[in-house]
């Protein structure tokens, strides 16, 4: 079962000397009730990445300048042995 969340683009700071890289922090999009159907399962979270590839980073910075949501699908998968 795959298991989907919608989460805005809360911050976005760049690693000392790289415009490219930096960290990405996450919270839950509740859209003033527009995610109501899923809200009320997520009440509160919040995911913080280093991003290390330059056009990963821009879209998440792109996305935080244009105030847009990011829908995250989580899937079981199973772990790595080595």
């Amino acid at each position: 079962m795959a298991i989907t969340a919608r989460f805005f683009v809360a911050e976005v700071t760049k690693f000392a000397g790289r415009d490219d890289q930096g960290t990405v922090r996450l919270r839950p999009s509740y859209a003033n009730g527009a995610n109501k159907e899923w809200a009320t399962a997520t009440p509160s979270g919040e995911i913080t990445m280093s991003v290390n590839d330059p056009g990963a980073f821009a879209e998440f910075d792109a996305a935080r300048l244009a105030s847009d949501d990011i829908h995250i699908t989580f899937e079981r998968h199973p772990r790595a042995t080595q």
